[in-house]
């Protein structure tokens, strides 16, 4: 790892403060302003500054005048990105019906959802057997891009991917097994060679999903 490139650590609290930022805007309709989600994360105003930029560029927030107190300038909130509803159900009829297909046209429907997953996981480019920061680095990338609110801890033997928030969510109350088959196969997919997940522990709360990473093949 070079000078420049951050630690495992850092990247595991960035990704923590970028989740609690966006978590905060998810839970109201109306927009935040730097003040008020500093004084809800308990962050500086800079350090909020600072994340919501990346969410910006991730396309996960965007800007929006509030509503003014004084006279001049409205100040700038921040909302979150939603699917208007009537697409969002939509998919979610749709991942629905071609679960229920691929349910009943496969005695290992989850097997075939894995290596979907995998599938997609490889199109972000899989790293080579020496790469294991830069898997790791693409993980983070494209789990953030899709809105999985990743946060990635290390530890002495392995290492711990906290996921804030499932894409998934509507289809996995009915049942996991799809959902989650998909996600496992995601992450293995860029990891390629250069790692292995040691288990994947979906819902350990409500909002919270483990995955347990380790590089090669020490499983």
């Amino acid at each position: 790892m070079s000078a420049s490139e951050p630690s495992r650590p850092a990247r595991g609290r960035a990704g923590e403060r970028r989740a609690s930022i966006l978590g905060a805007l998810r839970a109201t309709r109306h927009g935040l302003g730097i003040k008020d989600l500093a004084g809800l994360t308990g962050l500086h105003d800079n350090t909020v500054r600072f994340h919501l930029d990346q969410l910006l560029a991730d396309g996960l927030v965007h800007k929006q005048p509030g509503v003014p107190d004084r006279p001049g300038r409205p100040p700038l909130t921040y909302v979150a990105r939603r699917e208007p509803d009537e697409a969002r159900d939509n998919y979610a009829l749709i991942a629905r019906v071609l679960g229920t297909a691929l349910a009943g046209s496969t005695q290992d429907a989850a097997e075939v959802a894995r290596e979907a997953g995998r599938a997609w996981g490889r199109a972000a480019g899989s790293a080579s057997a020496e790469d294991w920061e830069g898997a790791l680095d693409r993980l983070v990338a494209l789990q953030t891009s899709e809105g999985f609110s990743p946060e990635l801890l290390g530890g002495e033997d392995a290492t711990v991917l906290r996921v804030h928030h499932c894409p998934f969510l509507a289809l996995s109350r009915e049942d996991r097994t799809l959902p989650c088959s998909v996600h496992l196969g995601l992450i293995e997919g860029v990891l390629g060679s250069a790692g292995v997940v040691q288990r994947l522990e979906p819902f350990v709360t409500p909002t919270l999903c483990v995955a347990h990473l380790a590089p090669g093949h020490d499983a």
